[in-house]
């Protein structure tokens, strides 16, 4: 993916592009280190797997969930505002 667009994306969705992992033999990914410190996952915490179209995997702290949600609430209300 060009860098252009990447940094489109941070800028315009707040989506940050880290790089690419792994799916190991057993089904495991391996969460690099910058990306746990930055969003504070330490050993033992609960991470909720979403999915969307079947094209795309969300993972967040539980203890995060509901703020998630409501920040995908709002995205789907500006949405429908603007179509």
């Amino acid at each position: 993916m060009q860098e252009k667009k990447c940094t489109n994306l941070n800028d315009q969705c707040w989506v940050k592009i880290y790089w690419t992992v792994t799916v190991w033999a057993k089904w495991q990914v391996v969460i690099p280190a910058q990306i746990r410190k930055t969003l504070d996952i330490n050993v033992w915490d609960n991470l909720m797997v979403l999915t969307r179209h079947w094209k795309a995997i969300w993972m967040v702290k539980q203890d995060d969930i509901e703020e998630l949600m409501a920040y995908m609430e709002a995205e789907m209300k500006s949405y429908k505002n603007i179509n």
